[in-house]
């Protein structure tokens, strides 16, 4: 196996996954006030995941290997994104509740 087939083979998957992983951590770790909503080029984050989504579920032409571990990043964004989401929900659910009232 070349250097070049190891990276595009290896590599490249490895990044991808560890790299979805990582938001999927800062998801549950960064305060849910530093949350903010993809806003202009933000949102080819959004396109790059229905791709590798799309890839990954219908992908027929693809090996197995790749479907895997794009469908892996593209399940960890995903998750990711949920409970960012959520929790920035709920943060502004509990300070909306807390900044009239002193006595809440």
């Amino acid at each position: 196996m070349s250097f070049w087939e190891f990276v595009t083979r290896v590599g490249v998957p490895l990044i991808v996954v560890v790299g979805a992983a990582a938001i999927a951590v800062g998801a549950f770790t960064d305060p849910p006030e530093t949350f903010s909503w993809p806003r202009g080029w933000q949102w080819a984050w959004v396109g790059l995941w229905l791709m590798a989504s799309g890839e990954a579920a219908f992908g027929t032409e693809r090996p197995w290997s790749e479907r895997v571990w794009k469908g892996a990043a593209a399940l960890l964004v995903a998750v990711a994104s949920v409970i960012a989401v959520w929790r920035h929900q709920r943060w502004r659910r509990r300070a909306g509740r807390t900044d009239g009232d002193p006595a809440r």
